[in-house]
């Protein structure tokens, strides 16, 4: 079977679960379903495909091979990983009918743009392990800045009448206050064991 039929398959598992969530929250008039709801439970399909796609093009026959477009996939990844497990505590439907679309155009990077960027020294383990740990914190990071710019985005349009209805239909700021603190304390700790 040729490598790229899952990454295509997985991208229209993730578009089609940001389909879902889009259509229902957004038919819904804005309300949101309760935590933990059947969607959390499908998308775990794609993000465990999503993961063995990552596995094959980071690890592949030619030792550790870390590119622009597998770290851009990888980030996707764990944006999705952060928002679903984060979903059974808080109700981001919101939030993930935009992730999701996003994650179905990041997976197929690898596909479209396959990059051998073989890293001396990656055949030892402690190397890998740094590597993945700084990889894990850099990536919380990056989306720790996106979550934040959204949340300026939200917090200005609401002092300046009604925020358009993509906007109004996202979790609560609190809420996504909470999850921001939750992905930098995360995010400072690997970063530390990277040090």
């Amino acid at each position: 079977m040729n490598l790229t039929y899952p990454f295509i398959i997985t991208s229209i598992l993730y578009a089609a679960l940001g389909l879902r969530y889009w259509r229902t929250h957004w038919h819904n008039g804005g309300q949101q379903a309760k935590p933990a709801s059947r969607g959390n439970f499908l998308l775990l399909a794609p993000i465990l495909l999503h993961t063995l796609l990552i596995y094959q093009t980071l690890f592949g026959s030619n030792g550790f091979n870390l590119g622009f477009s597998n770290a851009v996939s990888t980030i996707a990844w764990l944006t999705v990983l952060i928002y679903w497990i984060a979903s059974f505590r808080f109700n981001l439907e919101g939030l993930q009918a935009l992730v999701l679309p996003i994650a179905a155009g990041c997976v197929l990077l690898p596909a479209m743009f396959p990059e051998t960027h073989t890293l001396p020294y990656a055949g030892l383990p402690a190397f890998r392990i740094h590597l993945l740990i700084s990889m894990l914190a850099y990536s919380l990071f990056t989306i720790a800045a996106l979550h934040a710019m959204l949340m300026a985005l939200i917090e200005r349009r609401l002092h300046h009448g009604s925020p358009p209805l993509m906007l109004a239909n996202l979790p609560p700021l609190l809420t996504m206050e909470t999850l921001l603190f939750q992905i930098i304390g995360v995010g400072f700790v690997l970063l530390t064991l990277s040090l």
